[in-house]
């Protein structure tokens, strides 16, 4: 299959960053990559408290975003899509392809045979297909979201490149995301003000949605540590 590649020219990857953050040290590099899907991820820890996250679709253009560390919840969590539908149809059509096999050679029924194949040749057809498209609409991801506003800023294909690498960025990343909090050693109150600047530059950049950003900012201002210094 063909590879995704990051760095390529092809087209432009979306990026604006309004802070401008200057790279001084990378800490970490993680690349995941789903030929399958046409997907790629590239994750790049630096600063000790600062994330790059690009992103390769391959027929939904490149783009590139930058998280702060110090606003992430080091806890993960998992999302995991099931296409439903599809793998339904592909089980109902499995079931009646058995059927006209069932009709076509063990059966005493008499039916005609040239049509039982054509039947059969198309309901396996078809269940390969919908069984094909289930897999590729499934999404199992892990989720990290913001610390209170609870908005997803960045994103990891489950288990990809392998079980193994997977979990030990993790690990690495979650390790990060504390050391960020203890090194700003933000007070209760500072730490919510600064996790909606934060979140309204990811809005700003168009890295999460207007409703996401007005539904953090709720959860923000009603937070108990906010609203007992206001």
């Amino acid at each position: 299959m063909e590879s995704i590649d990051l760095s390529s020219n092809e087209d432009i990857t979306q990026f604006t960053d309004e802070e401008q953050v200057d790279v001084n040290q990378i800490n970490q590099e993680f690349v995941q990559e789903n030929k399958l899907k046409g997907e790629a991820r590239e994750f790049t820890i630096f600063n000790d408290s600062q994330c790059y996250q690009s992103v390769r679709l391959k027929h939904g253009g490149k783009y590139k975003f930058r998280a702060n560390l110090t606003y992430l919840n080091a806890k993960p969590k998992r999302s995991f899509d099931l296409a439903e539908g599809w793998l339904i149809t592909a089980a109902i059509t499995a079931i009646f392809s058995f059927l006209l096999v069932y009709l076509r050679w063990f059966s005493q029924i008499q039916m005609d045979n040239q049509i039982l194949t054509m039947a059969l040749s198309l309901s396996i057809t078809f269940t390969l297909i919908a069984f094909m498209v289930g897999l590729l609409k499934t999404r199992d991801r892990i989720l990290f979201y913001s610390k209170f506003g609870h908005v997803p800023v960045l994103e990891l294909m489950n288990y990809k490149p392998d079980r193994e690498s997977f979990k030990q960025f993790i690990d690495q990343l979650s390790s990060y995301i504390i050391k960020a909090q203890h090194a700003a050693d933000l007070s209760a109150t500072d730490a919510l003000v600064m996790e909606l600047k934060e979140l309204r530059r990811l809005k700003d950049e168009t890295v999460i949605a207007e409703s996401q950003y007005e539904q953090a900012k709720k959860k923000i201002l009603q937070n108990k540590a906010f609203t007992s210094s206001h």
